[in-house]
């Protein structure tokens, strides 16, 4: 049977500065206004609620991450009829130091990624840090930390304010697609089918295909495969890199599927290509 609180759970950061727990809100589950000493992630699992700081209220669902600074005013209200199933990371704050030392990233308002940004990366990877936590092997708690500073790097490209997350039950359908298309551009390499990217966007498979066939002036399918050649044709140019390098980076999952593809739009070989480059550049 599943053990339901009524009161959030304590939380001790351990020695590798981070911890995950599951949080599972009974009908009555009441949270005061807090603040803690960690920053927290939090993945909504289940439920409804309301994500409250002194000035904002953020509606919360299922699928949001959400991102709580450290000493942040806080507190989740949860809908009695549908109360909260979270998955929470407490980092701590040599963690976050860190990533302000060296990258100059601070984390000073609550972030969310939402539907339209989020990538299908981020629950494998909450996934794979609680397996970490659970085994406790020689090395869990090294990856646990290397895991938890990929989430917030995540955060700092992908979130937004909480005053942008207020507005998202407003954002049309085209703007939807706008962000996707921006998205799309840096992320051409990711294995993501056409239903899950509708699914993502909250749009059906062929409201999806119409309105990015309006916006790209081509399908996904041509859209993709033609970010993929145009990064393999810079990468081509440097002598260094090695074809099979370049097929893995821009998305292909075996090297004949890479030279199929770019001798169909570019009517050479990649070595052939890469020949030529080097030729014009003498």
């Amino acid at each position: 049977m599943l053990l339901k609180s009524s009161r959030p759970l304590q939380v001790d950061i351990p020695g590798c500065g981070v911890t995950i727990l599951e949080s599972h809100h009974s009908q009555d589950f009441r949270m005061d206004w807090s603040t803690h000493p960690f920053l927290k992630v939090l993945a909504v699992i289940n439920g409804i609620g309301t994500l409250e700081t002194d000035i904002s209220r953020l509606k919360i669902q299922p699928f949001d991450l959400l991102l709580v600074p450290s000493d942040s005013n806080h507190r989740i209200i949860d809908d009695t009829e549908h109360p909260l199933s979270l998955q929470i990371v407490c980092i701590g704050s040599g963690l976050v130091d860190d990533v302000a030392r060296h990258d100059g990233i601070r984390f000073q308002e609550i972030l969310r990624m939402r539907q339209s940004t989020l990538t299908k990366r981020q629950k494998p990877l909450l996934r794979r840090m609680m397996a970490e936590q659970s085994r406790g092997q020689a090395g869990s708690s090294t990856l646990l930390r290397a895991l938890s500073l990929e989430l917030l790097i995540a955060f700092d490209q992908q979130g937004e304010s909480i005053e942008t997350a207020r507005q998202d039950n407003r954002v049309s359908v085209s703007s939807r697609m706008a962000d996707y298309l921006e998205q799309l551009e840096s992320e051409f390499y990711a294995e993501e089918s056409l239903e899950d990217a509708a699914a993502r966007l909250g749009m059906s498979l062929r409201s999806f295909t119409s309105h990015f066939k309006a916006l790209a002036g081509c399908s996904r399918h041509q859209k993709i495969a033609s970010l993929r050649i145009e990064h393999a044709r810079k990468l081509l140019r440097d002598p260094q890199r090695a074809v099979t390098g370049i097929a893995f980076e821009c998305g292909y999952g075996d090297l004949s599927s890479f030279y199929r593809a770019f001798k169909r739009t570019e009517g050479c070989s990649p070595g052939e290509f890469r020949d030529r480059a080097s030729a014009n550049s003498s």
